[in-house]
């Protein structure tokens, strides 16, 4: 309560205005994302084409979440490449090609399979209408 005090007494206006000034953007350099993903090029190129998905979106997706790296694990245990949770993505992306269970963290691991199922996960969000359109990056 006296945090929000301060903020009044000293101006609402003048708090906004310092958290604006402290915003930073990011541009990246697409050599520097090419370098990064270089060795999955073909799974992408595959991927891209069997489920109608750019593939600057597949590479910026990979940049984002492991910056290129097959054996990236986050806290929530997302894996691989395309950070892919066995028990959402895996699980949806298995039903819809027929398939019981979810893929394992082995599975998850190897760029190829990784790569299939993010697009294929991407695809379908696009397919659920819950991407705005199919953004060109």
């Amino acid at each position: 309560m006296l945090i929000i005090s301060l903020i009044f007494l000293t101006g609402y206006n003048n708090f906004i205005h310092v958290e604006k000034k402290l915003k930073i953007n990011y541009f990246l350099n697409k050599n520097i994302i090419e370098k990064k993903i270089h060795n999955w090029k073909s799974f992408i190129k595959t991927s891209s084409y069997k489920y109608n998905v750019d593939d600057k979106l597949i590479k910026s997706v990979i940049y984002a979440e492991s910056s290129g790296n097959p054996y990236a694990k986050s806290n929530s245990n997302a894996i691989g490449l395309m950070q892919i949770k066995p028990s959402s993505a895996g699980v949806e992306i298995y039903r819809l090609n027929g398939k019981k269970g979810q893929p394992s963290i082995q599975e998850l691991y190897n760029p190829k399979i990784n790569i299939d199922i993010g697009t294929a996960y991407i695809s379908l969000l696009q397919k659920k209408n819950f991407l705005v359109s199919k953004t060109k990056i």
